[in-house]
């Protein structure tokens, strides 16, 4: 198959030569600007760990026992004065230094915890993550949700749901429109800094979730219904809580959550007011011509390598033999199942899960919305995130207030839209586009 991004595909990123390359020419970039993965960062922090880090000349494949060393000294520094800023009653520098500590720890088991310190790094995480967010304002805290519907006679029988919550300040309300945050490949619950603060301040509680074979999450990543389970017992417990406005309750998932955004939005269309699928996969992610060319292309690490951990496969290879016969939403039916409101939101040069499945996603099933940001990479952010926060409260606004609702109902699916589209299956990337499916 000819993807969209063309001849990229054969142009292996400079950033994958070595150690000293991904800092030089991708991360340190991203480190002095906080965006993902360096939410809560502090550059001069990053800046010291890499020195070390090139002085190893590290290249790939990668020893990641290695690589995750230089991270310790730094962060347990950091956590040495945070816990003397605490003690001294300094609570926001100690917050500071906290989820800065956190932040080296997040890339010490990035992209996922393989080697054992890496796994070390993983706990270190969210302990000092839950240290630095207490102190937020307002904060996040963590809560245990029972994995009711989890497989019997599974690993996944009398698990837990492990997940992070952020409730809006106003003391006027007991009640918010709820948005459910689904992680993705390697953006875990520690990365709920910029989100959930968005989302507060626009008077909208929030919730992290992560996705199977990721982080905490007990559904078993090499089924392909356990997500149907895990959101079944996530919804159960979101529809119990009393702040949570009935009836407006968003999915948002990001990259590889977009994967499970997709997923819920067929599967649980009547529980969910809404979704936004952001850098989704669906189909041709598992593409084994894909899969070949993708870990050369910009992701930071070999990206195939960690889906097959992700997604139960021993190795790329395995992966490529069935996860698109098993995990396809096109091959598995799911796509042409009704559908929640849905947006479809990413840049025309995603060389992480190709545009390619945005556009297929609009081909199938309910009518669709979407928004295609020419020549934007992966997620398509700045502009996906500012367009979907516009998109969002106008959904809420079509939703009646809870007040005048009996208040124990599901939210309502809703398919009307502003528009249609017409595709041309043939060439999906001559659709006939009309509002509220744009490319522009």
């Amino acid at each position: 198959m000819r993807y969209q991004i063309g001849e990229a595909v054969f142009q292996r990123a400079a950033h994958h030569d070595s150690i000293k390359a991904l800092w030089d020419t991708k991360w340190s970039k991203r480190a002095a600007t906080g965006i993902h993965p360096f939410n809560d960062a502090n550059l001069e922090d990053f800046k010291e760990v890499f020195a070390q880090l090139i002085e190893m000349d590290l290249q790939p494949p990668y020893d990641f026992e290695r690589y995750a060393g230089p991270f310790f000294p730094v962060a347990e520094r950091l956590e040495e004065q945070a816990t003397a800023a605490e003690a001294d009653g300094h609570l926001s520098t100690a917050s500071k230094l906290y989820l800065r500590a956190a932040a080296l720890y997040r890339i010490a088991r990035f992209p996922t915890p393989q080697s054992p310190k890496q796994k070390v790094a993983w706990e270190r995480n969210k302990a000092a993550y839950l240290k630095g967010a207490q102190y937020m304002n307002p904060p996040i805290v963590e809560k245990v949700i029972p994995h009711k519907h989890g497989l019997p006679g599974t690993s996944e029988e009398n698990s837990v749901i492990p997940v992070y919550i952020r409730l809006p300040s106003d003391s006027n309300k007991t009640y918010f429109p709820t948005i459910i945050n689904i992680f993705g490949l390697d953006g875990y619950r520690t990365e709920f800094t910029p989100g959930s603060t968005g989302a507060v301040s626009r008077g909208w509680a929030c919730i992290a979730v992560e996705v199977p074979g990721t982080a905490d999450c007990p559904a078993l990543q090499d089924d392909p219904e356990s997500p149907d389970r895990l959101f079944s017992s996530i919804l159960d417990w979101v529809e119990q809580q009393e702040w949570v406005e009935k009836g407006k309750v968003v999915a948002w998932g990001r990259s590889t959550g977009g994967y499970y955004a997709v997923r819920v939005a067929h599967t649980h269309p009547h529980r969910l007011a809404g979704v936004v699928a952001q850098g989704a996969g669906t189909h041709h992610m598992f593409d084994p011509e894909w899969l070949d060319v993708t870990s050369h292309l910009d992701y930071a690490f070999d990206l195939a390598h960690s889906l097959a951990l992700k997604f139960g496969y021993k190795d790329v290879e395995s992966m490529k033999k069935d996860s698109r016969r098993r995990f396809s939403l096109l091959e598995n039916g799911i796509l042409d199942r009704p559908s929640t409101r849905l947006l479809l939101v990413n840049g025309t040069a995603d060389e992480i899960f190709p545009i390619e499945d945005s556009l297929l996603t609009l081909q199938h099933g309910s009518v669709k919305e979407a928004r295609f940001l020419p020549g934007l990479r992966h997620m398509g952010d700045p502009a996906a995130t500012k367009l979907i926060l516009e998109w969002i409260p106008k959904l809420l606004q079509t939703i009646p207030s809870a007040s005048a609702s009996t208040g124990n109902e599901h939210a309502v699916n809703g398919h009307a839209v502003n528009g249609e589209v017409a595709v041309n299956r043939d060439n999906p990337l001559k659709a006939q586009l009309s509002f509220p499916v744009e490319v522009k």
